[in-house]
């Protein structure tokens, strides 16, 4: 008679709704934010392509409009006629009166009108630079949240092909600040190992000690897979051979613990997102960028200060408890 085989584990569909939820807020956030620089930079780049041609330039006046940060010029255009303009400097700067500097300028402007000119430092050309800045910055912002949690993704279902042994372990919950996440601390023919886990009801079920299949070499490996009562746990970081930092507690056994809905997992990550305002006026205040670049950066941190605890697996039971 042929024994019965065992059904697979069950996916851990939990962890990877988990990941998308918080990616997808940056992938949108970063796409709006995307498109606004970029409409932006076309609009900067305008009037600096019509500046298509230079000349040298006399500083006849300073401290003009606006906010006393305007250099007032003479210089000769290509035919010879004498044309005035204002160069729009960041901040105010002690300039003499006499001073030469080159100045690019439209050819096609009318003449004997005081029209706006560029030169290399001036107002223009550094928020274009901030423009093409905060579009790199927001681009790999993008690309970073979204390799990571494709990697995770993708990489983790293939952990349930490596060869499976059988260790013992037990639920331990790690608070780091604002951060709580689920470890499964395995007894190992190398001594003791931590695994942070994705949250998944069976980990709040599981009683200390409890042998359980892991896929993976728990003593050497970087990353393995627990399958507890049925199901696969998604890890969501490496094996440690150090206990992790942080208040480190046993978790309580619920037997008849439940699954949590994704509306229970913003609750628990929800606070983190409230940090954010900080580094919108850091970046504000270093970038100079005011009132705009302090709420772009903002809205942008706090998707990614989201996003990070759902990568690192938050543990919404523990945090909603503590």
């Amino acid at each position: 008679m042929t024994a019965a085989v065992p059904p697979p584990p069950r996916p851990h569909r939990r962890a990877a709704r988990q990941l998308l939820l918080g990616l997808v807020p940056v992938l949108l956030v970063g796409l709006v934010l995307l498109v606004a620089l970029g409409v932006r930079l076309g609009s900067l780049r305008e009037p600096l392509a019509a500046a298509s041609a230079t000349a040298p330039a006399t500083v006849t006046g300073t401290g003009a409009a606006p906010d006393g940060r305007g250099l007032e010029v003479s210089f000769p255009d290509a035919t010879g006629a004498q044309r005035d303009g204002l160069v729009e400097l960041p901040r105010p700067l002690p300039v003499p009166v006499g001073a030469t500097l080159t100045v690019r300028y439209d050819p096609a402007a009318p003449t004997g009108v005081r029209a706006l000119v560029h030169t290399d430092g001036d107002a223009a050309d550094g928020t274009l630079r901030d423009v093409v800045f905060g579009l790199v910055v927001v681009a790999l912002v993008v690309v970073v949240a979204g390799v990571l949690t494709l990697a995770r993704l993708l990489g983790r279902p293939r952990l349930r092909h490596r060869p499976a042994t059988t260790v013992p372990a037990t639920h331990v919950v790690v608070a780091q600040g604002l951060l709580v996440r689920s470890w499964l601390e395995l007894s190992t023919s190398a001594g003791r190992r931590w695994l942070p886990v994705h949250w998944a009801p069976e980990v709040d079920r599981l009683a200390p000690g409890t042998p359980v299949t892991v896929h993976g070499d728990p003593a050497r490996g970087r990353v393995v897979l627990p399958v507890l009562d049925g199901a696969e746990v998604w890890p969501s970081g490496r094996l440690r051979g150090k206990e992790p930092r942080g208040q480190v507690r046993q978790a309580a056994v619920v037997p008849d613990a439940a699954d949590l809905g994704l509306a229970r997992q913003a609750r628990a990550d929800g606070v983190l997102p409230f940090l954010a305002p900080v580094l919108g006026l850091l970046w504000a205040y270093v970038d100079g960028s005011g009132v705009p670049g302090f709420l772009a950066a903002t809205v942008l941190a706090a998707t990614v200060l989201f996003w990070l605890p759902q990568l690192l697996g938050s543990d919404p039971s523990a945090t909603s408890q503590g």
